[in-house]
Formats: C-alpha cells, structure tokens, sequence
C-alpha cells in the first residue's frame, strides 16, 4: 500500500508539473503565452491586415505596381521612416495651415492646422486648434495622428488674459501594420497669462523584428499666443 501510494503521488506530481510547463490554470484555463515579435512584415500580411483595418486602404495599396508594394511595406518597418516623421506649421490664429516636408520621393510627412476664433459676448473667445500629423507612402496615408487644444481668451479684461483650464485631446488611425502607436495624456501649461502650450507623446512600438527594438517616443505639441499679434505652432517632433 505504501508503494502504491508513492508511486500515485509522483504520478500526480508529474501531471501537476506538466500542467504548470503548459501553462494552464488551476481551473483547467488555458493561460496565453507571450508570443514573440515576428520577424518580418511581408506584402501579403499587410493585405491581411488592411482587409480587417480598411477596405479603402486595401484598393489603394492594390492599385501599387509590385514593386511599389514591396517597397511600401519596406518603409513600414523602417525604423528611420518612424523617427523622422515630423513636421512644423505655424500661422496666425483664426485662420488654417499646412506644411509638407518630404522625407523621400516616395515618403511625405503632412501637417495640417484648423483653428476656430468665434468673437462672443464681452471680448470671449473660445478658441480651439486641431493639429493632424500624416505620414503618407506614395500619397496613402498610413499613420495619422491628432492633438486638439481648446481654450478661452478674453480680451476686454482689464489685463486680457487665459481664463479656466485648457483642454486637450488626442487620437489616431493607425494603419502601419509594423508598429502599434499610444499617446499618453495630453498636458496644457498657460504662461504669462497669454500663451498656452499643449503637448502629448506619441510611443510606437515595433511589432516586428524588423521594425527594430524598443518604442519610438516623439513630443506633439501646440502652442496659442496672444500678444502684438495672434498666433498658432503646431509641431510633431523626430523621435
């Protein structure tokens, strides 16, 4: 009995440590293991990807030589393509902007500025600036990101000035298969009563071997001034 005994518990000691190896719960779950980047982002796992992400994409990457194609998903994860997406706009409140920077022929880094200034009761301005970033591959835009700030100015006070909090806001359509992209919280500081600077970071993470290792962190920031003349900076920095 006693070798029957022994024998039944290293049995079930056995099971038990090939139950944990495996990875699996107590309660019979099977537990996920991290799985490991992949290594390359090829042509045919962007089709993939689009046709889950964006139809119009797809058609558009489609309509690409083959040789484009290949190219294409080569600056995807492109690591330097990432870092040095940026660009600056600036101009005066109240009115729009835009600014292309190209990186390559191929490759165009794309800014746009909307901003509102509506005159309301007692010199009361509530003022937004929506910033949008584009990285664009053979005119498809694949990354987009965008920083909103609003906020109120009053002029007719005895020292015109920033009123209240600002706020700011942030989002982005990602469709760059090699690397997931976050934003963290948007910050705004008003300094001098007059100038606000809104600002967020953007992480990109590679999600293929390829894309290299460790996130690409880049500042998005805008500012509002308000002095001899009303003006607006928007700008994303390399990372």
């Amino acid at each position: 009995m006693r070798t029957l005994t022994a024998a039944r518990t290293a049995t079930l000691a056995a099971v038990a440590g090939a139950v944990l190896f495996t990875g699996v719960a107590a309660q019979g779950t099977a537990v996920a293991a991290p799985q490991a980047p992949k290594d390359k982002l090829t042509v045919a796992g962007y089709r993939a990807f689009l046709k889950s992400k964006d139809v119009k994409t797809l058609k558009a990457f489609d309509k690409l030589p083959k040789v484009k194609q290949q190219k294409f998903v080569g600056y995807l994860q492109n690591r330097a393509v990432t870092k040095a997406f940026a660009v600056t706009v600036g101009g005066t409140l109240g009115k729009s902007g835009h600014k292309e920077v190209a990186y390559n022929p191929d490759i165009r880094f794309v800014g746009d500025v909307r901003t509102t200034y509506p005159e309301g009761d007692h010199g009361i301005h509530d003022i937004t600036v929506n910033f949008t970033a584009t990285e664009r591959i053979y005119n498809i835009p694949v990354v987009t990101q965008r920083t909103t700030l609003s906020y109120r100015f009053e002029d007719f006070r005895p020292q015109p000035q920033i009123t209240g909090k600002p706020k700011v806001k942030s989002s982005v359509t990602n469709l760059n298969a090699a690397f997931a992209v976050g934003a963290s919280n948007g910050t705004a500081v008003v300094k001098g009563k007059k100038t606000v600077v809104a600002g967020l970071t953007w992480n990109t993470t590679p999600l293929y071997k390829s894309a290299g290792s460790g996130a690409v962190a880049k500042r998005q920031t805008i500012t509002g001034s308000h002095g001899a003349t009303e003006k607006f900076t928007a700008v994303l920095a390399k990372g």
